[in-house]
Protein backbone atom coordinates (compact mmCIF):
# COMPACT_ATOMS: atom_id res chain seq x y z
CA UNK A 1 0.00 0.00 0.00
CA UNK A 2 2.61 2.08 0.82
CA UNK A 3 4.87 1.93 -2.30
CA UNK A 4 2.02 2.64 -4.60
CA UNK A 5 1.78 6.44 -2.75
CA UNK A 6 5.33 6.76 -2.45
CA UNK A 7 6.22 6.89 -6.12
CA UNK A 8 4.00 10.00 -6.56
CA UNK A 9 3.71 11.73 -3.32
CA UNK A 10 6.27 14.32 -3.59
CA UNK A 11 8.05 13.26 -0.47
CA UNK A 12 11.64 12.59 -2.54
CA UNK A 13 11.28 16.00 -3.99
CA UNK A 14 11.72 19.54 -2.64
CA UNK A 15 12.26 19.80 1.12
CA UNK A 16 11.36 16.36 1.59
CA UNK A 17 15.06 15.30 0.05
CA UNK A 18 15.90 17.22 3.56
CA UNK A 19 15.89 14.69 6.71
CA UNK A 20 15.68 18.00 9.04
CA UNK A 21 12.42 19.07 6.97
CA UNK A 22 9.10 18.54 8.58
CA UNK A 23 7.86 17.04 4.91
CA UNK A 24 10.55 14.69 5.78
CA UNK A 25 10.51 14.30 9.34
CA UNK A 26 5.95 13.36 8.32
CA UNK A 27 7.62 10.74 5.88
CA UNK A 28 9.67 9.05 8.06
CA UNK A 29 7.20 9.28 10.82
CA UNK A 30 4.03 7.31 8.17
CA UNK A 31 6.98 4.61 6.92
CA UNK A 32 7.74 3.56 10.86
CA UNK A 33 3.76 3.82 11.70
CA UNK A 34 2.73 1.51 8.53
CA UNK A 35 6.18 -1.20 9.72
CA UNK A 36 5.10 -1.62 12.94
CA UNK A 37 1.63 -1.57 12.42
CA UNK A 38 1.17 -4.97 14.56
CA UNK A 39 2.78 -3.51 17.97
CA UNK A 40 -0.13 -1.24 18.83
CA UNK A 41 -1.38 -1.66 21.89
CA UNK A 42 -5.08 -0.92 20.49
CA UNK A 43 -6.46 -1.47 17.28
CA UNK A 44 -10.36 -0.55 17.57
CA UNK A 45 -12.47 -1.56 14.12
CA UNK A 46 -15.85 1.02 15.06
CA UNK A 47 -18.80 -0.78 13.59
CA UNK A 48 -22.56 -0.28 13.09
CA UNK A 49 -25.87 -2.12 12.52
CA UNK A 50 -26.85 -1.70 8.43
CA UNK A 51 -30.92 -1.23 8.87
CA UNK A 52 -30.97 -0.61 5.13
CA UNK A 53 -29.29 -0.90 1.82
CA UNK A 54 -25.82 1.05 1.39
CA UNK A 55 -26.10 4.73 1.89
CA UNK A 56 -23.33 7.10 1.41
CA UNK A 57 -24.42 8.73 4.58
CA UNK A 58 -24.53 6.01 6.47
CA UNK A 59 -21.44 6.48 8.11
CA UNK A 60 -22.40 10.14 9.46
CA UNK A 61 -23.64 7.90 12.76
CA UNK A 62 -19.91 6.54 13.40
CA UNK A 63 -17.54 8.89 12.31
CA UNK A 64 -18.29 11.96 14.98
CA UNK A 65 -17.86 9.21 17.19
CA UNK A 66 -14.53 8.14 16.01
CA UNK A 67 -13.60 11.92 16.32
CA UNK A 68 -14.70 12.20 19.95
CA UNK A 69 -11.96 8.78 20.37
CA UNK A 70 -9.09 10.49 18.47
CA UNK A 71 -9.76 14.10 20.45
CA UNK A 72 -9.76 12.10 23.87
CA UNK A 73 -6.54 10.08 23.44
CA UNK A 74 -5.01 12.95 22.03
CA UNK A 75 -5.67 14.33 25.77
CA UNK A 76 -5.02 11.82 27.42
CA UNK A 77 -1.31 11.65 25.91
CA UNK A 78 -2.33 8.45 23.15
CA UNK A 79 -1.51 9.01 19.47
CA UNK A 80 -4.26 7.64 16.56
CA UNK A 81 -5.22 7.84 13.04
CA UNK A 82 -8.61 6.31 11.26
CA UNK A 83 -7.65 3.91 8.40
CA UNK A 84 -9.58 1.86 6.33
CA UNK A 85 -7.09 -0.99 6.65
CA UNK A 86 -9.42 -3.54 7.24
CA UNK A 87 -10.52 -3.39 3.89
CA UNK A 88 -8.35 -6.09 2.24
CA UNK A 89 -8.84 -8.11 4.49
CA UNK A 90 -12.11 -7.62 5.42
CA UNK A 91 -13.53 -10.82 4.98
CA UNK A 92 -11.11 -12.78 7.03
CA UNK A 93 -11.67 -10.06 9.93
CA UNK A 94 -15.25 -10.79 9.01
CA UNK A 95 -15.04 -14.91 9.79
CA UNK A 96 -12.11 -14.50 12.80
CA UNK A 97 -14.89 -11.94 14.94
CA UNK A 98 -17.63 -14.21 14.12
CA UNK A 99 -19.54 -10.79 12.75
CA UNK A 100 -23.10 -10.71 11.27
CA UNK A 101 -23.44 -10.13 7.77
CA UNK A 102 -25.35 -6.38 8.47
CA UNK A 103 -22.46 -5.39 10.90
CA UNK A 104 -20.19 -2.70 9.24
CA UNK A 105 -16.88 -2.18 9.55
CA UNK A 106 -16.54 1.53 9.21
CA UNK A 107 -12.75 1.58 10.01
CA UNK A 108 -9.72 0.78 11.71
CA UNK A 109 -8.31 3.16 14.31
CA UNK A 110 -4.86 1.87 15.87
CA UNK A 111 -3.92 3.96 19.10
CA UNK A 112 -0.85 3.88 21.29
CA UNK A 113 1.36 6.20 23.07
CA UNK A 114 3.70 8.26 20.22
CA UNK A 115 7.23 7.04 20.85
CA UNK A 116 8.63 11.10 20.28
CA UNK A 117 5.90 14.33 21.14
CA UNK A 118 2.34 15.16 19.35
CA UNK A 119 3.30 18.71 18.88
CA UNK A 120 1.32 21.79 18.73
CA UNK A 121 -1.82 20.95 16.47
CA UNK A 122 -2.01 23.15 13.37
CA UNK A 123 -4.63 23.51 10.44
CA UNK A 124 -5.28 25.42 7.28
CA UNK A 125 -6.43 28.92 8.02
CA UNK A 126 -10.17 29.07 8.11
CA UNK A 127 -10.61 31.73 5.50
CA UNK A 128 -9.38 28.73 2.93
CA UNK A 129 -11.76 26.28 4.29
CA UNK A 130 -15.03 27.75 4.72
CA UNK A 131 -17.03 29.56 1.94
CA UNK A 132 -20.42 31.38 2.30
CA UNK A 133 -22.79 31.32 -0.41
CA UNK A 134 -20.57 29.87 -2.85
CA UNK A 135 -17.46 28.41 -3.32
CA UNK A 136 -13.86 30.50 -2.67
CA UNK A 137 -16.43 33.37 -1.13
CA UNK A 138 -14.71 33.48 1.99
CA UNK A 139 -17.30 33.29 5.13
CA UNK A 140 -16.41 36.23 7.45
CA UNK A 141 -17.41 34.94 10.42
CA UNK A 142 -15.34 32.15 10.65
CA UNK A 143 -12.02 33.88 12.02
CA UNK A 144 -9.15 32.16 13.48
CA UNK A 145 -9.10 32.59 17.39
CA UNK A 146 -5.99 34.54 18.23
CA UNK A 147 -3.23 32.59 18.40
CA UNK A 148 -4.37 29.68 16.01
CA UNK A 149 -1.22 28.33 14.79
CA UNK A 150 -2.08 27.25 10.87
CA UNK A 151 0.16 25.62 7.92
CA UNK A 152 1.42 27.26 5.18
CA UNK A 153 -0.69 27.95 2.51
CA UNK A 154 -0.96 25.77 -0.46
CA UNK A 155 0.66 25.96 -3.75
CA UNK A 156 -1.26 28.55 -5.97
Amino acid sequence: MWAAKEAGDGYRSGTGTDPASPKSRMAATMRHFVDHIEFAPAIIFPCYQRWREPDPSEGASIYPACQNLLLAARDLGYGGVMTVWHRPVETALRTALHMPDDVVIAATIPLGRPLGRHGTVRRRPLAEVVFEDRWKHTATWAADPPGTRVTAGRPA
